[in-house]
């Protein structure tokens, strides 16, 4: 299983960089978007939505969000001026989503009668989840895009790199060590031990950043935005159990061996995503 996982990231890891480093912004846009339609083709089953027809309205219907989105949003950002009010709206909106996510993963066995048994609330939830998140990188993409081609795929590729440095560390440190289970009643295999491998990997990964940029001028907000988002990727791999396990799931599909489905790996993104570009805005304003 291993083996299989490494093999698979080892091809979609560079596909990605690759969409992210070269394509123009229209082509990382319909990258995304379809990546994402996948993502809510797979979230349909989170919804026992299982026909055809059923899956395809919901595909399409998240489609169609995304290109609203698209549409809404800027399509140059350059600093230091400040963004549209939709973009800003779009990421509180998934912040505040995610700081709900939380609550109800935390009280998993009080509060899954109150939405377990909702379609319709669910499909909400799904889009409060792939919505921001999609918005979020879009515009870290086009962060002075004219002045430079690469500033927000740089920023992508440490979004990235938090949330992968987590997953691994997670793993390393969780597979063999890891004792005390987080949450069992939401994720069997998450542990303790694991959660504090990953923030231990991401903060490694962030010094050696802050040592080759010579350790520049508010590096203790960068350590504290890298611990917030590290704690908040466990909780969006931890939600996506919680709806796997209410749908009766072990993984949301079966596009990638050994990684089942797109929701599987972007899940701890699109729950980092909102408060990252956020985090952009703020220490450096889009």
């Amino acid at each position: 299983m291993f083996k299989q996982r490494l093999l698979t990231a080892l091809v979609l890891a560079p596909l990605a960089l690759g969409a992210v480093f070269y394509l123009p912004p229209i082509g990382f846009a319909i990258f995304l978007g379809c990546a994402f339609v996948i993502a809510a083709w797979e979230w349909a089953s989170f919804c026992s939505w299982q026909t055809l027809p059923q899956r395809l309205s919901f595909s399409i219907g998240s489609a169609v969000w995304f290109f609203l989105c698209y549409s809404a949003l800027p399509q140059q950002l350059a600093w230091p001026i400040y963004t549209k009010p939709v973009a800003e709206f779009s990421l509180w909106l998934g912040v505040g989503w995610w700081l709900l996510a939380v609550l109800l993963v935390l009280s998993f066995s009080k509060t899954k009668n109150l939405w377990q048994q909702n379609k319709l609330l669910k499909a909400l939830m799904g889009w409060l989840t792939l919505v921001p998140s999609f918005a979020a990188l879009l515009l870290l993409r086009n962060v002075n895009y004219e002045q430079s081609s690469f500033t927000g795929a740089w920023l992508i590729c440490m979004l990235l790199g938090l949330v992968w440095a987590a997953d691994i560390g997670g793993y390393v440190i969780g597979k063999p060590f890891g004792k005390h289970k987080l949450l069992p009643q939401v994720s069997p295999g998450k542990t303790l031990e694991g959660m504090v491998g990953g923030l231990g990997f991401v903060m490694l990964l962030l010094t050696a950043i802050a040592a080759y940029l010579q350790w520049p001028d508010g590096i203790a907000l960068w350590y504290l935005a890298a611990l917030l988002l590290t704690v908040l990727s466990v909780f969006g791999d931890l939600s996506e159990s919680m709806f796997k396990r209410v749908a009766g799931l072990k993984d949301s599909g079966s596009i990638f061996p050994g990684h089942g489905g797109i929701m599987d790996r972007i899940d701890s993104l699109t729950a980092t995503a909102p408060l990252f570009a956020i985090f952009v805005a703020m220490f450096g304003g889009f």
